[in-house]
């Protein structure tokens, strides 16, 4: 028997990804039908839909009218380190997906102390914007978007900020980003982080930490993108022959 400590439908769909993951169901091959998935389990027809539901938000099956579950051919995003100014909208484009976002809030708030300095704000007075967002890939939301602009921004942009990309609504607005720090870390998905992105509690999701520069070292925005494990991931190459002997590489 299936445990009842968490919804039926969310145990079913991380037993059927994990055997996706492990290799049981390759790419292209048909899960068994609903009916069976219901025997196998010994559950309702509605929960072993509700389970699949699951997998389908997650990109891993897909359905065919009349044919069956299939498990995806799907390669995760791909988000380069080495080009940290590369804008996520494009990103997603050059891979075949159509991006957009869904605006959750923006608002004025007092900084925590990492944003302002950050942001190099010396005034405590200095207030800053704070902008939260979903990032979709097609019909899938793929990643939670937190940014902080300074409040010296044009109150033009605040509109264009909520509606868009912010890389690419910087800088079709002057604001040309030169330069980046990042760093990569992970943490486990919140109650209200899985709410937005449509996954379980504590999975695990990237968290993609960054400040962009534009001008003389002058920061446009800071924050981070908190992204799916299962959908995207971070890349980096480098020429071994630039990497001297005897030192680390240094941090992005």
């Amino acid at each position: 028997m299936l445990s009842c400590k968490q919804p039926l439908h969310i145990t079913i769909s991380q037993q059927l990804k994990q055997q996706i993951e492990a290799g049981q169901y390759p790419p292209g091959d048909r899960l068994p039908s609903e009916f069976d998935l219901g025997e196998l389990f010994g559950v309702s027809r509605t929960t072993v839909r509700r389970a699949v539901g699951n997998l389908i938000r997650q990109g891993l099956v897909t359905t065919q009218q009349g044919k069956g579950i299939f498990v995806s051919d799907r390669q995760k995003i791909t988000f380069s380190m080495s080009n940290p100014l590369m804008h996520f909208d494009a990103a997603l484009q050059q891979q075949g997906y159509t991006a957009r976002i869904k605006p959750l809030r923006f608002e004025q708030v007092q900084p925590p102390a990492d944003v302002a300095r950050k942001l190099q704000l010396t005034s405590s007075r200095a207030k800053v914007y704070q902008q939260e967002k979903v990032i979709y890939a097609d019909e899938s939301p793929i990643a939670i978007e937190t940014d902080y602009f300074p409040d010296t921004i044009s109150p033009t942009l605040i509109e264009q900020l909520q509606q868009g990309f912010t890389y690419s609504t910087l800088t079709a607005n002057g604001i040309r980003l030169n330069s980046a720090k990042v760093s990569l870390e992970s943490i486990p998905t919140t109650y209200e982080l899985g709410q937005h992105l449509e996954i379980p509690l504590g999975t695990p999701l990237l968290v993609f930490n960054y400040v962009a520069y534009w001008g003389d070292r002058q920061p446009a925005v800071c924050g981070k993108t908190l992204s799916r494990s299962d959908w995207t991931c971070y890349t980096s190459e480098f020429e071994m022959e630039n990497l001297e002997l005897g030192r680390s590489p240094s941090k992005l």
